[in-house]
């Protein structure tokens, strides 16, 4: 199970990525700070449940 959720926040980290390399293509600086926010949260909890 834990292994699934871990899957689950690696995917969607990675979903952010493209969608902050489309936001910078669009230069919209309010939802890149916002999504890169969130995929550093995303990061540190994938470290957490991977330790």
């Amino acid at each position: 199970m834990a292994d699934t959720h871990l899957e689950t926040l690696r995917k969607r980290h990675r979903t952010l990525d493209r969608l902050i390399d489309t936001t910078k293509a669009l230069a919209r600086q309010g939802d890149l700070t916002h999504l890169k926010r969130e995929r550093l949260l995303l990061k540190d909890r994938i470290a957490q449940l991977s330790a």
